[in-house]
């Protein structure tokens, strides 16, 4: 018997399922009698049976409730992603107490109440781009990160998680009034990997756990108590910085031998990056680049004259785009400049105008909390203040915001005119603005911008000739814009650190001990100077008890061979290999298997890749060992270990 929760295959005699804990016999929700599997009606009192069986006759397969978008994303993917690895969190959810909220209600009743509970998780699941693969009576199960990967998978999940108890809170008053019962839902996290089996037609997802990644967030729904999300430490790793959690201790698990760490997840902070999420802790040192800050310097001095200017820094994951911005908008060199940012997302581009809206947030003051009223207070008398003719801007503004509108005037525009009046009326108080103080406006990771906001920009780039304004954009190379041809454009490229400024790095986060020798020559070459993926592997080492002392002071304790690569390190290599089309990314997995080194008659570039494969064939067929290719700015290795395990390299594939 398969658990529908979990999966796990279980005696045929089972009442809960041995890997999570999941009831498995089905019960009538009238007299609680134990009934077989496939029952429609009680076999004591005859009550039909309204839990599973009646939501499983809306709900039958994955198909059938995954938004469109998503299900052509799989299903355009499926071949490539089938056997893979993959980095997932995975999320239980479930209505507390389902059988005695539903005990002496009438069959159509209860599926109604179920139905709603459902559609609601779904929402809040697929809103972040997670995949339901399983449903059950009375809850879900959802997977964030497979089959489509997904670099933030765990923040994604967290989010979702706080979005169905959000949801679920507002429909705990509709059903209270409507059905005269209280729900509350219960919510488990636990990140891990496992290998995508196959997809169906139907969207169904097999896959199998690695380890324990399913049974512990079964575990951690199950220990939840109703209305609150608990998480593994695991999950919290990837999400630190994003999200508010409260440690409640060790907390033993069956099967395992060591506790496990639970924390309570409470809410999400203010960081929308991984840079913003960092800057609460401790920065690194900022080494390797003044080329670029001298380029923003004039730049700066360009728009300062009255010349608006358009700067944008192109370059991969974890090169350091945000914190050379970071660092320019916070130095000297801004004084007396008024510095607005904002950023795209990876889960908003279904949501209109957020990156915009949050910059119009910080620009008057709205702090998070502040209700309809205090936000209309703060719009009103910031667009005032700064000039009376700018009234006309203050509505379309506050509808930005969702905050109700007594204006007939716009109340009777339609939508075309109203985006309109929007997109020109947050320009001209931006320029008016600068009119007062110069203006520096920074719009992060534009690969991941919806089409208002890149509308809007694209409306301020147009504008900018004779404007105080210097705007600074960064974005990873595939994304496109039209402004390539003005003369008030340009663009600078960050490249991984050279081999100095890594080393440089690397001796502020581990130290100066000459032990550390071989560990930052291996870090470097493992890495190829990209600063996140140093970060990464340098926390991963200490976490794992390779290191042990303090920032700047680490010395190793265990003999180092191979580099572990990074499960957020994994994550981003994945998302953008998902991005490749499919034969590309099955060369490209090839590849990686076969290795760096050997001699090549062929070679091939792969576009949006930044890979050069260079390979020769077997006389015996198919590939030789060694051979592979020659790549140029990711980390790219073989691992012979893992060849023979069937399973993709330890350290990143591009």
């Amino acid at each position: 018997m398969q658990c529908p929760r979990c999966q796990a295959e279980n005696p045929s005699q089972a009442k809960f399922c041995l890997e999570c804990g999941a009831r498995l016999a089905l019960a009538c929700a009238g007299c609680g009698t134990e009934l077989p599997a496939g029952a429609k009606f009680c076999l004591e009192c005859g009550q039909p049976v309204a839990s599973a069986s009646a939501v499983a006759a809306r709900f039958a397969s994955p198909e059938s409730y995954t938004p469109k978008y998503l299900a052509e994303r799989i299903l355009t993917s499926k071949t490539a992603l089938e056997g893979e690895r993959k980095q997932v969190t995975v999320l239980f959810a479930d209505l507390k107490g389902s059988m005695e909220l539903l005990a002496d209600r009438d069959p159509e009743d209860a599926r109604t109440l179920l139905d709603a509970v459902l559609t609601r998780m779904m929402e809040a699941v697929h809103r972040f781009e997670g995949v339901v693969n399983n449903l059950m009576g009375d809850g879900l199960m959802a997977i964030f990160g497979a089959p489509l990967a997904h670099e933030d998978h765990a923040l994604r999940a967290c989010y979702a998680a706080l979005a169905l108890q959000s949801a679920m809170r507002a429909y705990a008053e509709e059903a209270l009034r409507t059905h005269g019962v209280r729900v509350q839902a219960r919510v488990g996290l636990n990140s891990g990997e496992v290998v995508v089996r196959s997809i169906g037609g139907d969207l169904r997802m097999d896959y199998a756990a690695i380890g324990q990644t399913t049974h512990l967030a079964a575990r951690m729904e199950q220990l939840a108590p109703p209305g609150s999300i608990q998480m593994t430490a695991g999950t919290l790793r990837l999400a630190e910085g994003f999200v508010q959690a409260e440690p409640l201790g060790p907390v033993p698990v069956k099967g395992l031998v060591e506790p496990v760490e639970v924390f309570e997840l409470k809410g999400a902070t203010s960081g929308r990056t991984r840079f913003q999420a960092a800057t609460g802790g401790r920065l690194t040192r900022f080494v390797g680049r003044e080329s670029e800050l001298e380029t923003l310097q004039r730049t700066l001095d360009k728009a300062e004259g009255g010349h608006g200017q358009v700067l944008a820094a192109i370059g991969e994951a974890g090169v350091g785009k945000s914190r050379l911005f970071w660092e320019f908008t916070r130095s000297h060199r801004t004084k007396g400049w008024l510095v607005l940012e904002s950023g795209s997302v990876s889960y908003g581009k279904a949501a209109a105008y957020q990156p915009l809206i949050a910059f119009l947030k910080g620009y008057c003051g709205i702090e998070e909390g502040d209700d309809a009223r205090k936000i209309r207070e703060k719009v009103t008398g910031k667009i005032l203040t700064l000039d009376q003719a700018l009234a006309p801007v203050i509505p379309p503004l506050l509808s930005l915001m969702e905050v109700p509108v007594q204006d007939s005037e716009w109340q009777g525009l339609d939508p075309a005119l109203r985006r309109q009046r929007t997109l020109e009326g947050v320009k001209g108080l931006l320029l008016r603005e600068a009119k007062v103080q110069p203006l520096c406006l920074v719009f992060e990771d534009l690969h991941w911008i919806d089409t208002e906001t890149q509308a809007f920009l694209d409306t301020l780039v147009e504008s900018l000739p004779g404007a105080r304004v210097l705007l600074l954009a960064n974005y990873r190379p595939g994304y496109q814009h039209a402004w390539g041809g003005k003369t008030y454009f340009a663009q600078s490229r960050l490249d991984p650190l050279p081999a100095g400024s890594a080393e440089e790095l690397l001796e502020t986060l581990l130290g100066k001990g000459a032990g550390l020798a071989p560990l930052k020559q291996l870090l470097i070459q493992r890495a190829e100077g990209n600063p996140f993926f140093l970060e990464e592997s340098v926390r991963t080492l200490v976490e794992t008890g390779v290191l042990s002392g303090g920032p700047g002071d680490y010395r190793p304790v265990k003999e180092i061979s191979v580099v572990q690569v990074p499960a957020a390190v994994q994550a981003v290599l994945a998302a953008r290999m998902d991005r490749l089309p499919p034969e590309e990314k099955r060369l490209l997995q090839t590849a990686s298997v076969v290795g760096t080194h050997g001699v090549f008659v062929r070679s091939q570039p792969l576009p949006r890749t930044g890979v050069h494969l260079q390979a020769r064939a077997d006389p015996r067929g198919g590939l030789r060992e060694p051979g592979g290719g020659e790549k140029k700015g990711l980390p790219f290795r073989p691992c012979s270990s893992h060849r023979a395990a069937g399973k993709p390299p330890p350290w990143g594939i591009p």
